[in-house]
């Protein structure tokens, strides 16, 4: 009989760099959260998981790719999440040693084929830069657009055309003014905005604009 696991890509920006949440188990093995599957449909096997190992609930998971982990043996569903972590304290449970961030770009040394999930998320997350509405998760209910367009360079890892990016996120119909404004220095105040429309919408501006996105870059071959 085949075994069954979920694993949890989580990610965040922070400080300026992608940040993946890992699970320290009792001898020093570093992993993304995991765990077995009880009978329950998967999703909630995985939210029950993630809670259990880290403190993180009621965030919105998004199935990402089933791995082979053992032959025909075992097999790990992973789900993909961006979370804006300062909203998520961390709280290890009782099998977790330590409960922790990382950079991508500085990572432990990890259970077998979870770097492997690592990057599937991170392809998977470059994939879907489309303005939103994977941005807006992580700011505050009001933003700037140099503060969206910062969280989406960070995901891509390359600079935006400030000008392109302006007129396509407000053609696009992805954010409405907010009616305020915030002064961060000398010059004029940036004008705020928010998240508008449902998620319906937001995902039909995704497609609307995913090609523009494509002509700044997304490197690599990355799943859709």
């Amino acid at each position: 009989m085949t075994q069954v696991s979920v694993e949890l890509v989580v990610m965040t920006v922070h400080h300026g760099a992608l940040e993946v949440l890992l699970v320290r188990r009792p001898g020093n093995v570093w992993s993304v959260p995991a765990g077995p599957t009880s009978g329950t449909p998967m999703a909630i096997d995985a939210a029950r998981t993630l809670s259990e190992q880290t403190g993180i609930a009621g965030i919105r998971l998004e199935q990402l790719f089933t791995f082979d982990r053992g032959g025909d043996s075992q097999v790990a569903v992973s789900y993909l999440a961006l979370i804006a972590a300062d909203r998520y304290p961390l709280a290890p449970g009782p099998e977790i040693v330590e409960v922790r961030w990382f950079a991508l770009d500085d990572l432990p040394a990890l259970v077998t084929g979870h770097a492997d999930a690592i990057a599937y998320g991170h392809a998977r997350l470059r994939a879907k830069t489309a303005y939103a509405p994977i941005a807006v998760q992580l700011l505050p209910e009001t933003f700037t657009l140099g503060e969206l367009q910062a969280v989406y360079e960070v995901v891509l890892g390359e600079r935006l055309d400030t000008r392109n990016f302006r007129r396509d996120v407000l053609g696009a119909g992805i954010v409405e003014e907010a009616g305020t404004a915030r002064r961060a220095g000398p010059g004029r105040p940036a004008r705020l905005y928010r998240s508008r429309g449902t998620e319906f919408a937001v995902i039909a501006s995704e497609r609307r604009i995913a090609g523009r996105i494509g002509q700044n870059g997304t490197r690599g071959g990355v799943p859709e």
